[in-house]
């Protein structure tokens, strides 16, 4: 017997998504070559201490005389780094346990909703503190923190889907054809139940940024280059008179959700035209 897989349509390009891909290749093109091409971001000149927006340095310096534009590009390029790290370890990983929870059944599914139940009953950010409080506050831990937070809500999302494709027919014909396990779930689970999985993992993107932000400005990934931690600790005390210190960094989050946010809905409109969305 020949199973057919549906051949999944190419992907519609909206404004919104002609948009959020234009502004995605100028974040990672500012992100890439912006240290690259300016003072470096921790190099401190003394004569230079809180210095306005110039051409020599086009967005201000700080309080130690460090350039600002170097500063923002490091911390965009360590946020963008974030979500990738995020939307993998979140899609992928709880993609995986909510396909075989779906899928199994029984006991294992039982066991699988029921610690859900249990990290879903937690504020999101509760929930990654106390992972970061475990685990560290290097650069993976805490985006593993912020990956693993994100998890429950895909494990749902991917569960409902194999629970209401695995008894359709081209599944029963695969087991009657003798196909192993992981060959049902990775050639026609998958791509029938990527839509629903794809909105999910598009929605994440935006928050990881606002989400990594928030715990750098409390001060949880110290010593790293962050565009949260430049908005807050002594950027804080000096903003009232050199206000392009919280300026810049908090345009450039903005900007940076907002091109998450229209990535995400991009994603979201073509997996909706999918199969399993």
């Amino acid at each position: 017997m020949t199973l057919r897989i549906p051949q999944l349509p190419s992907p519609h390009f909206s404004r919104t998504g002609k948009l959020g891909i234009a502004l995605t290749a100028v974040f990672l093109v500012f992100a890439v070559l912006s240290p690259e091409l300016g003072p470096s971001p921790d190099s401190q000149r003394l004569a230079e201490i809180l210095d306005a927006p110039s051409r020599d340095h086009l967005m201000g310096t700080d309080q130690l005389g460090r350039d600002q534009l170097s500063r923002i590009a490091v911390g965009a390029r360590n946020s963008l780094l974030t979500v990738v790290t995020v939307v993998a370890v979140s899609g992928v990983g709880g993609g995986l346990i909510g396909l075989l929870s779906g899928f199994m059944g029984g006991k294992t599914d039982l066991l699988v909703q029921r610690g859900v139940d249990a990290l879903m009953s937690m504020p999101l950010v509760v929930l990654v503190l106390a992972v970061v409080a475990a685990a560290g506050t290097s650069f993976l831990a805490v985006t593993l923190a912020i990956g693993v937070a994100f998890m429950p809500v895909t494990i749902r999302v991917a569960r409902s889907s194999v629970v209401s494709l695995r008894s359709s027919g081209y599944v029963a014909a695969a087991h009657v054809s003798g196909a192993s396990t992981g060959r049902i779930i990775l050639r026609h689970l998958v791509p029938n139940a990527a839509g629903p999985w794809a909105i999910v993992a598009g929605s994440q993107a935006a928050a990881a940024v606002l989400v990594e932000a928030a715990l750098a400005f409390l001060g949880v990934a110290p010593g790293r280059i962050t565009l949260g931690g430049l908005l807050g600790g002594e950027a804080q005390t000096f903003m009232y008179g050199a206000p392009w210190l919280i300026l810049w960094p908090g345009v450039t989050l903005a900007l940076l959700a907002l091109t998450a946010n229209l990535l995400g809905e991009w994603v979201a409109d073509n997996a909706s035209t999918r199969p399993g969305a």
